[in-house]
Order: structure tokens, then sequence, then C-alpha cells
């Protein structure tokens, strides 16, 4: 009796091991255990249509003469999964489908035990999922889950098969050891090694495109007239944005330091004022910024420690030491993805906290000490003050974030405003999105090395952890829908159109200073780049003549001041001013008078002569007065 009751303890031991051991490259292989091993070759073939084959030719092998296997459980990075089966040398296989979740829980009985050191079982797992690739606008998007780390894996193979008609991949992640096309497909092999550091990222197409519809509601509930600004989608590295529409139309736009375009609003006393802002904005994968430079003031800006980065915070120091180890890597960009790392793994997503209707922001110390706790905006704190605390310059995103499966790329912050990402400065790349909580919910697909095409960017804020706000944080009523987004299938076609407006005095007077005003207005629908503006004289001294505009959104304008004299108080002429900017000139004639022929020059004459003559009698009378003084303190 006492063996047979060991024996069913082991069976029931061995199951147990099994079903928390070998798991697909979703989830965590336990690598206490050595009493199987495992090899996987693995197919995506992805259709037409998005639903993607998966074949897993598994091979477990028993290393121990004392235990035999009953079943295998694996989890799946997918919720969305159909057509499941399995099956050995024996035939069929039951397979049991749990949803445990952003994964898929499959456990497989086995038909025959696998009893013997050495001994083997191939058997094969299909299914289909919707999850793992998706048509999104102007691209396709695959993304596969990285496999974890096990020293019972002895081999892993991966082979994605892509239609031909998706394109040339705008970018992998990782680098594929093996890329061909035959028979309408484009094949890309992957090694275990490779799959071991991250996921499957793959992007057919560089560009995307979204139109947007975005409301604002402003209210001043003060008693004297009030001015006041929203923030308008920026364009960035990775994003142009244009404008059809600004209604109503606002007194100007302008830059903030973080390059949000602020809409500028006067508001009377007690008054609301909803405002509407539509456009478009196209996505690049690519950066197109060519020789990154990062102001020294806004750099110390971007390492300070604020209200939820607080990079000062032992907590955060001492966190930040454990991150980098030993010997940490001395480039800011490898420090931040070991950060990036961090916090993927080690915090975890929350949904039910988005179930209040105020989701209160936690902070980097909160989320660090609450781990799984978390939504976006945790995952971005901690990133953030992490990054600080190490010496790398980072800021926060907040923007609309395309999800085809909520459940695996969540999207959360408040209301409309749909999701929140960090960013880094690199000193080769310039600015650079990272997305630590899609990559912490999807298995580890690499959201470091190269963020999709679906992250469009609202306002980033890295001067204030709070300011400004986004668009969809100016709700009336939870029933308002203030952001609308979405793929469009039309060309994005922007530019920008700067109208010129001089103004000059008339007449200018000779041998004095005098000012030129140029304003310069964006009438198009797209940021103006910075550009030198110019002014030159046939005959007047222009005192600097060579200005920079910097640069002017859409519906902006600034206004640019010259200063310019005749050489001499006698000189009367007529003459030319010719206004440069980028490629229009403009020209103004102004007329030049000596002050002795203005109207009010015997005024102004006589005023001066009774001011000097003021002075000088005073001066006198003081003289006198003090000689005076003395004569009578000789006596």
């Amino acid at each position: 009796m006492a063996i047979a009751q060991k024996i069913i303890f082991a069976i029931l031991l061995l199951s147990l091991i099994l079903t928390t051991k070998y798991l697909l490259p979703t989830t965590v292989h336990a690598a206490e255990e050595k009493d199987f091993s495992t090899s996987y070759d693995v197919i995506y073939d992805v259709g037409a249509d998005g639903i993607t084959a998966v074949t897993e030719k598994i091979i477990l092998r028993n290393l121990t003469s004392q235990y035999y296997a009953t079943q295998f459980s694996l989890n799946i990075g997918s919720t969305q999964i159909s057509d499941i089966s399995a099956s050995d040398p024996g035939g069929s296989m039951e397979v049991k489908q749990d949803l445990k979740g952003t994964s898929t829980k499959l456990t497989v009985k086995f038909n025959q035990q696998i009893a013997g050191k050495d001994k083997t079982l191939a058997w094969t797992l299909k299914f289909k999922s919707k999850d793992f690739a998706q048509h999104l606008g102007k691209i396709w998007e695959v993304t596969l889950p990285k496999i974890v780390p096990d020293l019972n894996l002895e081999g892993y193979n991966l082979v994605l098969n892509v239609p031909s008609n998706f394109g040339e991949p705008g970018s992998i992640t990782p680098n594929p050891k093996k890329t061909e096309s035959t028979s309408g497909k484009t094949i890309l092999t992957f090694t275990k090694d490779a799959l071991l550091q991250s996921g499957v990222l793959a992007i057919f197409g560089e560009t995307q495109v979204f139109d947007f519809n975005l409301n604002y509601h402003l209210k001043n509930p003060g008693l004297i007239p009030t001015l006041t600004s929203i923030a308008l989608p920026p364009d960035t590295e990775y994003q142009d944005v244009s404008f059809s529409a600004i209604y109503p139309k606002p007194l100007n736009i302008t830059l903030d330091s973080d390059g949000n375009y602020l809409a500028w609003y006067r508001l009377k006393r007690a008054q609301t004022l909803d405002a509407v802002v539509t456009g478009a904005a196209k996505l690049y994968l690519n950066s197109r910024v060519k020789n990154p430079n990062l102001d020294p003031a806004l750099r110390q800006k971007y390492l300070a420690s604020s209200k939820f980065w607080e990079s000062n915070h032992p907590a955060i120091k001492s966190k930040l030491v454990e991150i980098l180890g030993t010997n940490p890597p001395t480039i800011n960009f490898e420090k931040a993805r070991l950060i990036h790392r961090f916090v993927a793994n080690t915090l975890k997503y929350n949904p039910s906290r988005l179930s209040d209707s105020m989701t209160k922001r936690l902070g980097a110390v909160t989320a660090l000490n609450n781990p799984t706790e978390a939504v976006c905006m945790e995952y971005t704190d901690l990133f953030i003050a992490l990054a600080r605390a190490g010496g790398i310059p980072a800021r926060e995103i907040n923007g609309f974030a395309f999800s085809s499966n909520s459940n695996l790329r969540p999207l959360s912050l408040q209301k409309d405003v749909l999701h929140s990402w960090p960013e880094i400065f690199d000193e080769e790349k310039g600015w650079v999105m990272i997305d630590p909580t899609w990559e912490g919910t999807t298995g580890g697909v690499d959201y470091f090395s190269k963020i999709d095409l679906n992250h469009f960017a609202f306002v980033r804020k890295g001067i204030s952890s709070e300011q400004p706000l986004p668009a969809g944080s100016y709700k009336v009523s939870d029933s308002s829908k203030d952001v609308d987004v979405h793929f469009s299938d039309k060309e994005f076609n922007a530019k920008p159109t700067l109208n010129i407006a001089v103004e000059t005095p008339q007449p200018a007077v000779a041998g004095f200073p005098n000012k030129i005003k140029v304003r310069v207005e964006n009438q198009g629908n797209l940021l103006a780049q910075s550009s030198f503006i110019s002014l030159i004289a046939a005959n007047l001294i222009v005192l600097d003549s060579v200005l920079r505009t910097g640069p002017i959104p859409a519906f902006g304008s600034s206004t640019f001041e010259f200063n310019i004299r005749s050489k001499s108080l006698l000189d009367e002429f007529d003459d030319v001013v010719e206004v440069t900017v980028g490629n229009q000139k403009i020209q103004k004639p102004l007329n030049v008078k000596p002050f002795i022929v203005f109207r009010n020059f015997p005024f102004v004459l006589f005023g001066l002569i009774g001011i000097v003559a003021l002075i000088y009698f005073g001066i006198l009378g003081g003289f006198i007065y003090r000689r005076r003084i003395l004569k009578r303190k000789k006596l």
C-alpha cells in the first residue's frame, strides 16, 4: 500500500511540475526542476486576412528514470485562440483551454507515458489566432512573444511566414537569421538566442496616417478676464501634424519648451468656450532628426526630480544601482534598455483600477512599492524617475495608441486620453519613444528597440509632470466623446503657407533709431520650420539684419523688429526696404526726413532749450549758493 501511495504521489507531483514548467515563450519557465527537457520547432503562418495558423512541433525528453509525464501545459500569449488540436504517434490528444488574463492556458493530456531516462515523445500542437497579425491602416504589423530562459530548453526555432503582398518590411526586431521569398510568402527565420532577448515586432510599411477630431471645453470661473491655452498635437521626430480647422480661431499658437503647440484664447468672466480641432497626423517609423542636440538648460530640467518622478528618492537610487549591476553600461541608451526591461518585467498591469472614473496617479515610488497595482501611468512614471536618476534625460508622452486587443496592449489614463508612454534623449538618435507597458503586457514584444506606428502623441510633458493637459482631459460629462482618432486611407497633403506683413515708420526720422516690424503668419496647415529672416536697404544702416524665425505652427504667427537709422540728422531721401523670409521677398518704400521738418519741431526745440536752460541755471545757482556758505564759515 505504501508503494502504491508513493507512485500516485509521484504522478501527481510530476503533473504539477509539468503544468508550471514547460510553457510556450509567453511565460516564465521553471528553472529549478531538471526532470524533463523540451525543444520546439514553431511555424507562424499568417494568412491574407491576418489570421495566423500556428504549428508547434515539440519534443519532450525524460532526463530521469524516476518519473514519467502524463500531461503538458502551455501558456499562449493570445486571448483569441481557435481550432485547437494536438496529436502524438498515438493519435489525437485531449486539450483543455483556460483563459487567464492576457494569455490562454492549454493543457494537453498525453496518449502514452514517457518512462525511462532519455526517452522522448514527439508531438504536435496546432491552433489559430487573430492576435499575432493586424492590418492597421496603411501597414501590417506582426507581434510574437519572446521565450524566457530555461535550462531545460534544448532548442527553439521559429519560422514566420507572411504574405508577400504585405509589402517590404519597414522594421523587424530582432534581426532574423534568414529572410527569403518563395511561393508568395516572405519567410523569416529566428533563432533561440534572438528570441531570448525579445519577442518579434515586424512592421510592413513605413508610415501611417490618422484623422482626428478633438474637443476642448474651457471655462473661466473667475470674475476677471483670463488668458488660457489648450495643447494641440505637436510635430515630433516621429510625426507630422496638419490642422484643417481650429474653431474658434485662437489669438495665436505658440510653442513651449517641450515642443507642444499651445492655442491661446481670452475668456471673459464666467465664460465657457468649446474649441474644436480637426486635422491629420502622419506617423513615421524612423526619426527624421539629424545631428540631434539638447540645450544644456533643458537637459538639466529633464534630469530634475519632481512630483511623480522622484528621481532623488533613496528607494529609486537604490533600485537603480541594483538594476545596472556591478558593471553598469557607460552608454545611456544601454542603461535605459536595462531600466526599461526592469519596469516591463516588474510591474503588473491591474485593469481593475480603471473601473474608478478618477483613477489616482501613484507616482514612481508608490509604483515601485506596489508593483501589482500599475496602469500605464505607473510604468511611465517609474521609468522616467529611474532614467533621470541614471543621468538620462526623459519625459512623458500622453496620446492615442491604437490597440486591437486591449488585454494585450491595454489603454488607460483617464477618459478619452488613452495611453501614456515615455521617451528618452539619445545623443545619436535624438528623442526616442519606448513603451514599457506594452512590452510588459505582450509577453516581451520589444517596444524599446523600435516602437510601432500606433502611438500618436497629443502632448509631451518634461518640464512639468502634470502640464499641459492633453485632449480628452477637458470633459464636461462622462458621456461626452472628445477624442475621435481613426486610420485614414487618404494621402497626407500638407504644407506651410507664410504671409508676411511689413510695418515701417512713415516717415522715418533721420539720424534717430527707428523700428521696422515684420509679422510672419503661417496660414497653411503644417508647421513652418525655422528659417532666416533678413532686411536690407540701400541707404539705411540696419542693425542685426539677419534673424531666425523659429518654428511657426499652423495658424500661428510671430513678430520681429529690426532697428534702422540714417547716417546723419539732416538726411532726407526715399529708400526701399526688402524683407526676405525663406524664398519670399517683400519690398516696401520708406521715406526718411530730417527732424527739423516735422511740424512739432519748434515746440520740441524750444522745450529742449528750456530744459538745457533749467539745468544750466540750476547748476549755476547751486554753485553760487555753495560759495556763499563757504564765505560765511570763514567769517
